[in-house]
């Protein structure tokens, strides 16, 4: 099958499938997923989106917005840039795909009876940049060990509104980035445990749940990347010519190999972490873009400065993660803005 309708296929078993996120920045994934969901078998028969990219906090005016109807391309594009400047727990969300993806989705929507329209629920730590200040700054940084488990409460919170609501449409896709994927427990250094989204989804919801891998690339130490098992799955796709494909672990020789994409020791191999594989598009055919056109314009860069200074007076992590930030934004290179699109 193609990653395509091996995803969609599962929905016949599953209520809730689980799509593991490559890298951020990476576009091409966001066209399998928005052909996913405009598929009439995603419209019909599931319907619902929860995603990590947004804080809750932005239900449910993302929903409004995307089942509005007739905006003009300057009022799509306007709402999407708002909700993008304020979708995440950090100053500011940068990559392209954030725009691509909204608007495929209003685009998909526009035209179709309310009942059929797609819903996305935001599900990442309940946060507003707009309401900031340094109290809910500290709120944030005690909320982030826990923010797996906020995650999926949230998630599992929307999803239990929505059997219990009216309407046919009882089933969800989830799009988690690398480990939030992952169902397992992992023995993190010392001995303490990490539980991921997806282990709290198949804890909750058993096999009602399958998670899907999309195929990657593992980063190493100072960002060296590296080819999962030695090349070997990349080779097998590029000597059958085979751009787009979809499985599951069990019974396949891909389930068997060790779990490489985790930099940790463990004694996992795919089948034990994933129910699926889909190859889309070979790594060299990946592109990532990180920021757009008009991101951050003269309005918006004073109330980007705050939200660096603010998040840089409550603790140390955060004032090393934004110290480069802070000095590309007060230089003249306007990076945010720039549409460049980059290899691995």
């Amino acid at each position: 099958q193609s990653a395509k309708d091996y995803i969609l296929s599962l929905f016949e078993k599953h209520d809730i499938v689980i799509i593991c996120e490559r890298t951020h920045p990476e576009m091409t994934q966001y066209d399998l997923f928005t052909d996913i969901i405009a598929d009439d078998r995603f419209i019909d028969n599931v319907g619902n989106i929860f995603v990590e990219i947004g804080v809750s906090k932005l239900n449910p005016s993302l929903n409004n917005f995307l089942h509005s109807s007739n905006l003009t391309a300057d009022s799509i594009s306007a709402s999407i840039t708002k909700f993008q400047r304020n979708a995440s727990m950090w100053p500011i969300w940068s990559p392209a795909n954030y725009e691509l993806f909204y608007k495929k989705l209003y685009e998909l929507n526009n035209p179709m009876p309310m009942e059929k329209k797609v819903n996305v629920y935001p599900s990442d730590i309940p946060f507003s940049w707009p309401e900031a200040d340094s109290v809910n700054i500290v709120a944030l940084k005690q909320m982030l060990p826990a923010r797996d488990s906020i995650i999926a409460s949230q998630v599992i919170a929307g999803f239990n509104d929505i059997l219990n609501a009216g309407g046919d449409r009882k089933k969800a896709l989830v799009i988690m980035n690398y480990r939030h994927a992952f169902n397992q427990e992992f023995s993190l250094p010392g001995g303490r445990l990490m539980h991921n989204v997806a282990y709290y989804l198949f804890k909750q919801y058993g096999d009602r749940v399958a998670n899907v891998f999309l195929n990657t690339i593992k980063y190493g130490n100072n960002d060296s990347l590296f080819l999962l098992q030695q090349g070997r799955w990349d080779a097998a796709f590029k000597s059958l010519n085979k751009k787009s494909a979809g499985f599951d672990f069990n019974g396949s020789p891909f389930g068997k190999d060790s779990f490489d994409i985790w930099p940790l020791k463990n004694s996992f191999t795919y089948s034990d972490v994933f129910t699926g594989f889909a190859f889309y598009q070979p790594v060299e055919n990946h592109i990532l873009s990180d920021g757009r056109p008009g991101l951050v314009d003269s309005i918006f860069k004073p109330e980007l400065m705050r939200r660096v200074q603010l998040i840089s007076g409550v603790g140390n992590e955060f004032k090393s993660k934004m110290a480069g930030f802070e000095k590309a934004l007060n230089s003249n290179i306007p990076f945010l803005n720039l549409d460049e699109k980059k290899k691995y």
